[in-house]
């Protein structure tokens, strides 16, 4: 469910991780900085176009950003598709022992 507040939470966290200004977003984007300012106060919702042009500058996904939930099969498949097959398979072994141990 999109919730407006979590969301420009999630995006202003976003731009913070990436230590860009909101000026450098707008001006990447080539959208106006009081667009980005709305968005991430929670003024102004994201139409389908900005969150799409977000999620791509942020290199994550529009769901995250709307909902905050992470796509790990897509972002997994990315990560690992340049690796050779016996490789990808040793790092989802590995990663499988670590969440394992969280329990």
């Amino acid at each position: 469910m999109y919730n407006i507040e979590e969301s420009a939470k999630r995006l202003k966290e976003l731009r913070r991780n990436k230590k860009v200004t909101q000026e450098q977003v707008a001006n990447d984007l080539k959208i106006s900085v009081d667009t980005v300012r709305k968005n991430e106060q929670g003024v102004r919702g994201l139409s389908i176009d900005i969150a799409e042009l977000y999620a791509e500058y942020y290199e994550t996904s529009i769901d995250f950003i709307i909902s905050g939930k992470v796509e790990l099969n897509n972002q997994m498949s990315e990560m690992l598709k340049k690796y050779p097959t016996d490789k990808q398979n040793m790092a989802l072994r590995i990663l499988k022992g670590i969440l394992e141990n969280l329990e």
